[in-house]
């Protein structure tokens, strides 16, 4: 009987095994074809396939660091992300654009917290989902990295990942970019993908970019292209427009408006200003608020504020290298339309309005936005600006209007949430305030009591200034709260380097420096130097 047994077939040969193969063959002991991205066994079975890389630490990029580096379990830390599309449908994407853990990384911290900082949080969703850009990217791997860049340059100043990451980004983005534009012609589909790569290129060079330059080199790029499609058509519908193309608007208008005032050489960066572009998109925009369209009412970079007060900021900035102005010129003409489009403004949007300041308090409710405060200091902002560029004797840090102002200013300031997403938006403004809240006298700089009323305002400004620029910092790591800080200690330190000659002045004289002329100086306001009353 035991003859009649089935014989029990033989076992097969035990297969070989390889130490690199994807996480999982080795979880199961199974031989990995180690196909990528996803081996044949995971891609059968339907499981998660990753293969070992380095951690995300900080740390040099070396090819030493990565092969030494200890290696957490990539499936607590690797997920994989399906983004939904503009049109609310999934997304597909070819994961291989993203090749390294590190990239994988980066990307999950772009999409889901650096992202957050460039657009307003008030702003509809459709502004604020970024799936149309990131599609993109996944065909197009220097698109991708030009998305990687800015946001891995953020994750270096939280200590979360070494700069030079970054910096490896970047220099793909622009052989890809470079690259891309000398093999033919932009074609429409090619034009979204160089305008995409050639915005976050600007994000990355406004966050990294030296305070001595800030030559907008992408944002003139983009503006280039901009301006080339307009001169095709005589009015933007801004219904038929995607919201990256209304975002791209909002944003070249927002940086050329309040980056030229650290500019030293204005009229190169004029001569790339989008000047017909957007002028057509405010216009669209108002026929827009004229027929009660919701769209119009808060846009994606400028919140609340409306895009005509930083075409306004634009030409005022200009027009403050042209000082002083010939009361017959046309220079002064231009001054005057701009203090009364601005006082048009002011009348007619009643976010702009100030009245009910006397609610406001260290105790009081917030009941206003981020961006209703900073449409408000941005009016105010822009007022103080003009009026000097009009009256550069009259209009000084000690006037009473002025003075006035910055009071108002200030318990506006006091409500700003300084840790919120895109925060650092009130930059511009608090470079205007600033220069108005300087100090205009030795002795002031360094009183700890309060002098008059005047400095005792100035003074608190301050340190109000300080403590929300380095609240603003540590959420944003922006470039542009760093060259604020820089440029305002420049000139809040300018009244204790003032030298008097002590033949000439009794030691009871002290000079008075009038810090609302670092507005009006030629070379900048980053540059600023001595003005003499």
């Amino acid at each position: 009987m035991d003859n009649c047994k089935p014989k029990r077939p033989p076992r097969p040969p035990p297969k070989l095994r390889t130490k690199t193969g994807c996480h999982k063959c080795r979880e199961r002991r199974k031989k990995c074809d180690e196909k990528k991205p996803k081996c044949g066994a995971c891609t059968k079975l339907q499981l998660h396939c990753s293969y070992r890389e380095s951690a995300w630490l900080p740390g040099p990029p070396s090819n030493h660091s990565r092969s030494s580096a200890t290696t957490p379990d990539p499936e607590d830390q690797v997920v994989d992300l399906i983004l939904p599309s503009p049109q609310s449908s999934t997304l597909s994407f070819n994961p291989s654009v993203l090749m390294t853990k590190r990239d994988w990384m980066v990307f999950q911290y772009a999409s889901t917290r650096f992202i957050q900082l460039l657009t307003t949080p008030d702003a509809r969703d459709e502004f604020r989902d970024v799936s149309f850009v990131f599609a993109m990217g996944f065909y197009k791997p220097w698109v991708m990295h030009a998305i990687l860049a800015p946001a891995a340059l953020h994750a270096s100043c939280a200590a979360l990942m070494p700069q030079e990451d970054a910096m490896v980004y970047t220099e793909s983005a622009l052989r890809g970019l470079r690259k891309a534009i000398e093999q033919s012609e932009l074609t429409a589909d090619k034009g979204e993908t160089f305008l995409a790569a050639s915005l976050f290129l600007g994000v990355f060079e406004d966050f990294y970019s030296d305070p001595a330059s800030h030559c907008l080199t992408h944002y003139k790029a983009v503006a280039r292209v901009l301006e080339e499609e307009t001169v095709k058509t005589c009015r933007l519908d801004l219904d038929r427009l995607s919201a990256f193309r209304r975002t791209l608007l909002d944003s070249v208008l927002y940086h050329f408006a309040t980056r030229l005032i650290l500019e030293e050489d204005v009229d190169a960066i004029c001569e790339s200003f989008p000047s017909q572009t957007i002028a057509m998109y405010i216009d669209a925009l108002e026929n827009m608020a004229q027929q009660g369209h919701e769209t119009s009412s808060v846009l994606p970079v400028l919140g609340r504020c409306k895009p005509s007060l930083f075409l306004l900021i634009y030409q005022i900035t200009w027009l403050s290298r042209q000082v002083p102005l010939d009361l017959h010129s046309s220079n002064h003409t231009l001054a005057l339309q701009c203090l009364e489009e601005l006082d048009k403004l002011f009348y007619s949007h009643p976010l702009l309005q100030l009245d009910d300041l006397h609610s406001f308090g260290d105790d009081a409710p917030r009941t206003l936005t981020n961006t209703d405060i900073a449409a408000k200091l941005y009016f105010l902002a822009t007022k103080m600006f003009l009026l000097k560029v009009l009256s550069p004797d009259q209009v000084r840090t000690t006037s009473s209007q002025v003075s006035a102002m910055l009071q108002q200013a200030f318990e506006l300031l006091k409500c700003y949430d300084g840790a919120a997403d895109c925060a650092q938006f009130i930059c511009w403004a608090v470079l205007v305030l600033g220069c108005a809240a300087c100090p205009t006298t030795h002795f002031e700089t360094g009183a700890s009591l309060p002098i008059d009323i005047g400095a005792e305002v100035r003074r608190k400004m301050r340190n109000l200034i300080q403590r929300k620029l380095l609240q603003i910092w540590e959420t944003s790591y922006s470039g542009y709260v760093k060259r604020t800080a820089d440029a305002l200690g420049k000139i809040w330190s300018l009244p204790s380097l003032l030298v008097r000659d002590a033949s000439s002045f009794s030691s009871e004289t002290e000079a008075e420096y009038d810090g609302m002329n670092a507005l009006i100086y030629g070379g900048g306001l980053g540059q600023a130097l001595l003005f003499f009353a």
